[in-house]
């Protein structure tokens, strides 16, 4: 065979087969690289003879030819895999010899030829002052393609003057030996010497360059993304950083605030704040939001205050005079109390701020079946004492009325604050956390008696009295032979607290359970706040979850201004569509419904009573399908003199018509529904006239006129003026002249709208607040806190490392070995921390670090700079701190 068909041999069916046998097949020796050729007529024989005799003595009998370099001694068993090398591949491009050789330090760069030399310092330039100078030549450098700095090391000894140069002037000095680094960035300073001088010359104060160096002895980088990452050419838009700060302080997410910027500035290479330069605002930021947490509180307490007087709050402090526990309601809160304060749900949540102090909030539900809170506070602990305190504050908030139930979980601390302060109150257990309490238990028993989970939910939903809840749980009992379960036993004796047979007389609307308050919780840790949250922060934060609960009323109530469409055309049901709102309307409609699958009796003996019987037969469980006595006193004539009753009491419980009245109700053509069986709940007339104003802010002057309709009105003459403006650079320079004049008279003018207007100010003067410590709380010891933050000695909580700074404007003086205040080096006695990598995010990703919070949000960065508090929570991780960031 010629060498010029070893292509066709190498990709050959009989060569490839061959091939993959030998790699089969155990090699003993070398590969043989040379091989007699077979002739013609014998090539599919000698193939076939090969491939067997490959394969029995291990031995590659014949190779393909290449066209290369001198073959391999002994060549690579996969070389000839068809599957991985189908032809030779061609070597990588390598660096040209050239680029090898070690540079000429005498080289040197310039600025790109192309550059306009208008552009380009000289010596016949003039200019206004030195800080002219120096921005000529950093925009100068920008287009270049190099940082530069001010030299302050300068003599000034003849004249004024100013130096400045090339970011890699001098040489920088190491103070760590080489393998004591810990970072592999080395410095930039390599003893470039571009630089102009720039002196001012006569009485005038102009300013001229009076020797300029243009050549570096390193390459330039004129692109805009190297360009923008140099510090001298980092521009400050407030705009951009306006934007950034609203972005932040809504919580939105890193990545989604870099897409909004490009957007903005129509693409990266045209913004001039990079990743970095926005995480380090962050970080900036949060840091700032952890000083001063308290005086930051009480500052937005007395803001509400004076934006409406109705505002209520209170300090609890404790032996030290450091904030324990704090309450505080809005001025709608109340409003709402005031309206819906029938039944009220009470709950504790966790994870809401830093300090692991727990939320409390009463919550309740309005006439739209929302959810509404009425109050809310922050704990320390969850002791008896403490509840009490805070039940005697939300008391004295709502003006001494009390809920008529309340529902809570099965805390020993919450019973025995309730009974002291809420003493005409119903107080029930919450069915969800009484269940979900033995939750395993439950599990384990279903899982031995299968069927069990079921009958125990009909047993705890349907039995009408007590006597029948009895009868229905020793039934239970007796089928499935469970009468030694401690889990059933403890259930039953508690059964008076969360078993609706026992308290079907008392109105407790929609609620059977603290299933708002959960509701509620879940709104509030997923928009509004993390367990990096600081307490004025999400103080503010909660005030802002308030007015979007107050949006969506407001939307609700204003889609059911008008009547709903009926749903049939008897005559009560008309009525009932006029008077409900449209979501407790939907609910009669979804009863109505459920009414069809009974039909009605009348008593033989009994003059207005009828059985409410369900279509179908009692199956497995009697309590499931009732016979229902419905007492119906229908006076046409006095329509308000009627009387409707029903066995299941749902009317006195929820304050809504069961299915057997709806039943009885149509069966008898009632035209009318006497006024008591309607609670004002649930009508569009819901809300009561308050001696006080409902709104939490100012947002309307003496004259009527509002915020946003005073915006409206300058926003035409703002677009014509901008768009006017925008089509010439001295129309825009002219243009933020007269802006900047404006601004200037528009400050000196008083407000009238807001708490800064003097009438507010006068009508509504803030009373003597409490004083109390400015020192952050400690870290809460409670179910819900920090794994690991127990104080050593069983004291409170230990405060997170982050919170070791005082939490004062003005820090004291640290010492230089261990970077603690209050001493110094001399009485130290402390080893130093090590030192880490500057720049590292902490806390970034799903971490918590200083000021991270889960899921990213570009609050986990640090600036480049290590700083004081970097080294301190350093030291408490050296010491052994359990804490959790």
């Amino acid at each position: 065979m010629d060498a010029g068909d070893s292509a066709l041999v190498w990709a050959s069916p009989g060569v490839s087969l061959v091939s993959k046998r030998v790699l089969a097949s155990p090699v003993s020796g070398p590969l043989s690289v040379a091989a007699p050729q077979p002739s013609p007529e014998s090539a599919g024989v000698g193939d076939a003879a090969n491939g067997a005799g490959g394969a029995a003595n291990g031995a590659l009998s014949r190779t393909p030819e290449v066209q290369m370099a001198e073959p391999l001694a002994a060549s690579p068993p996969w070389i000839g895999d068809e599957m991985r090398y189908r032809r030779i591949m061609t070597p990588p491009v390598c660096v040209e010899p050239e680029r090898m050789v070690t540079p000429d330090v005498a080289q040197t760069y310039m600025h790109n030829e192309n550059l306009d030399p208008r552009l380009v310092p000289n010596f016949e330039m003039d200019f206004d002052s030195l800080e002219h100078a120096y921005e000529f030549y950093r925009h100068y450098a920008e287009l270049a393609g190099f940082n530069i700095k001010r030299n302050r090391k300068r003599d000034k000894k003849e004249s004024e003057g100013q130096e400045f140069c090339c970011s890699g002037e001098g040489k920088h000095k190491s103070k760590v030996a080489v393998v004591d680094r810990q970072r592999d960035h080395t410095s930039k300073r390599g003893g470039c010497k571009a630089m102009v001088l720039a002196r001012t010359t006569g009485v005038d104060g102009r300013a001229c360059y009076t020797h300029i160096v243009l050549e570096h002895n390193h390459k330039l980088v004129p692109t805009p993304s190297m360009t923008r990452r140099m510090r001298s050419h980092k521009k400050q838009d407030p705009a951009v950083v306006k934007l950034v700060d609203t972005m932040h302080a809504g919580h939105v997410a890193h990545v989604n605030v870099m897409r909004v910027l490009r957007r903005f500035a129509g693409g990266s290479e045209n913004l001039h704040l990079t990743e970095r330069d926005i995480q380090n605002r962050r970080a900036a930021q949060v840091r700032e939001e952890r000083v001063d947490d308290i005086p930051k509180l009480q500052a937005f307490f007395r803001e509400c205050k004076l934006n409406n007087p109705q505002f209520f709050y209170e300090f609890q402090v404790d032996d030290k005079n450091v904030v324990k526990n704090v309450f505080w309601s809005h001025a709608s809160q109340q409003g709402d109390y005031a309206d819906y304060s029938g039944v009220v749900t009470f709950d504790t949540t966790y994870k809401t701020n830093q300090y692991s102090m727990p939320l409390a909030m009463f919550v309740g539900f309005n006439s739209q079946l929302q959810n509404v809170v009425f109050g809310q506070a922050l704990l320390r602990d969850e002791k008896a004492d403490t509840f009490e305190w805070l039940f005697k504050q939300f008391r004295a908030c709502m003006g001494g009325r009390d809920p008529i139930v309340i529902f809570t979980d099965q805390d020993p601390s919450i019973e025995k604050a309730v009974r002291e302060v809420f003493r005409s109150t119903y107080h029930r257990y919450c069915r969800w956390h009484v269940t979900n309490k033995y939750r395993l238990e439950l599990n384990q028993l279903n899982a031995q008696h299968p069927g069990l989970s079921d009958t125990l939910t009909s047993v705890i939903n349907h039995p009408l009295s007590p006597a029948e809840f009895v009868g229905a749980w020793e039934a239970m009992l007796d089928k499935y032979s469970v009468h030694e379960s401690r889990v059933l036993a403890k259930l039953f004796d508690e059964r008076k607290m969360w078993i609706a047979s026992y308290f079907k007389e008392i109105f407790c609307g929609t609620m059977t359970s603290t299933q708002r308050s959960e509701s509620v919780n879940n709104v509030v840790k997923r928009g509004y706040c993390d367990n990096s949250t600081t307490i004025h922060e999400f103080a503010k934060s909660f005030l802002e979850c308030l007015e979007h609960t107050r949006e969506n009323e407001t939307r609700e109530t204003y889609n059911s201004q008008g009547p709903s469409v009926p749903y049939t055309q008897y005559r009560y049901d008309k009525q009932l569509a006029r008077v409900y709102t449209r979501a407790v309307y939907h609910e009669f409609k979804e009863r109505f419904l459920s009414s069809t699958a009974f039909f009605v009796r009348p008593h033989p003996n009994k003059a207005n009573y009828f059985l409410v019987s369900h279509t179908r037969p009692p199956t497995e469980f009697p309590w499931l399908q009732h016979e229902f006595w419905v007492k119906a006193i229908v006076k046409r004539d006095v329509p308000e003199e009627s009387v409707f009753e029903c066995e299941c009491m749902r009317m006195e419980h929820t304050g809504m018509f069961c299915p057997h009245l709806v039943c009885v109700l149509t069966n008898l053509q009632v035209e009318h529904i006497p006024s008591k069986y309607i609670p004002k709940r649930y009508t569009r007339e819901a809300k009561v006239a308050t001696a006080f104003d409902r709104h939490d802010r100012m947002f309307s002057g003496p004259s009527g006129e509002t915020k946003a309709s005073r915006m409206l009105e300058l926003l035409p003459d703002w677009c014509a003026l901008q768009q006017s403006s925008v089509m010439s650079s001295e129309a825009v320079s002219k243009c933020k002249e007269l802006l900047r004049q404006a601004l200037d008279v528009v400050k000196e003018i008083p407000h009238d709208v807001g708490p800064s207007a003097p009438t507010a100010a006068a009508q509504n003067p803030v009373q003597e607040e409490q004083r109390v410590s400015a020192s952050a709380p400690p870290v809460s010891n409670t179910k819900g806190g920090r794994r690991g933050s127990v104080a050593r000695e069983g004291g409170d909580a230990v405060p997170a490392p982050h919170f070791n700074r005082p939490q004062t404007t003005e820090h004291t003086r640290r010492c230089s070995t261990c970077h603690r205040s209050g001493h110094n080096a001399a009485t130290c006695g402390r080893e130093p921390p090590p030192k880490r990598p500057r720049g590292r995010p902490v806390g970034s990703g799903r971490g918590r670090g200083r000021g991270g919070r889960k899921g990213g949000g570009g609050r986990g960065y640090v600036e480049d700079d290590i700083d004081e508090e970097d080294y301190e929570m350093e030291l408490d991780d050296e010491c052994g701190s359990e804490s959790e960031y």
